[in-house]
């Protein structure tokens, strides 16, 4: 596997290409280039006999799995639980109003995962978005799902609670999620609410009390996967 820098890594997949959340942004200006190929990391898993389910994540630094090995990145793992081909174009420091640091904005991803055709979308809100007022969010974020779901109207959306961190969440947080719920929902995906899994928690995130190791990368996988199957999503 090879890992890119600054957070945007690529694991290679022998048959076939593979939502929210850290460091808060700086804000960025001029025309911005939506991920490509090389921004991406990448897993498969292949079936005997079914035609592989394609998926796509759309998120921030905790959805590239920043500070831990590529492999165990939550949307990676949940893609190997279900048996899908994922393409992961989450960006560390990114959000739908936020410039990550490759200084592409959720709707630069969303450019990205509509030239992959996927089955399934996994989009995760996230903390980067803090500093936008609800309104602005709303706006940025209801345009890109509905950008999303008009470019693959098929695929699969499945929305992904925006999370914090060990310390306690902000008042601004789960507005944030309800904010991107709404968006979700409206273009005819389904949600997950993690809540915040890692509050008092420092054993499951990386000393920077942001970030999740690997035990809690792990953890978020098995609640989402758990999520998915009891929403019996199908792709």
């Amino acid at each position: 596997m090879t890992r890119r820098t600054p957070l945007a890594r690529l694991t290679a997949a022998v048959t076939s290409a593979v939502f929210i959340a850290a460091s808060l942004v700086a804000c960025t200006s001029g025309a911005q280039t939506p991920p490509t190929a090389s921004d991406v990391r990448t897993t498969s898993t292949p079936t005997a006999s079914s035609k592989p389910v394609i998926a796509a994540a759309i998120g921030d630094s905790i959805a590239i799995g920043n500070g831990v090995p590529a492999e165990d990145a939550w949307p990676l793992l949940v893609a190997q639980h279900f048996g899908w081909t994922l393409s992961d174009f989450a960006e560390s420091a990114a959000g739908f109003t936020a410039p990550g640091l490759n200084t592409h904005i959720f709707n630069d991803q969303v450019s990205a995962v509509i030239r992959v055709h996927p089955d399934v979308v996994i989009v995760g809100a996230t903390r980067n978005d803090v500093f936008a007022s609800p309104a602005t969010l709303r706006t940025a974020a209801t345009a890109a799902l509905k950008r999303l779901h008009a470019a693959l109207p098929h695929a699969r959306i499945i929305g992904v609670s925006a999370l914090w961190g060990s310390d306690p969440a902000p008042a601004e947080v789960p507005v944030i999620s309800q904010t991107v719920k709404a968006a979700v929902l409206a273009v005819g995906g389904s949600w997950v609410d993690l809540g915040q899994p890692f509050a008092g928690h420092p054993e499951l995130v990386l000393a920077d009390h942001v970030h999740p190791t690997v035990e809690g990368q792990k953890l978020l996988a098995q609640r989402v996967s758990d999520a998915i199957a009891a929403q019996h999503v199908r792709p």
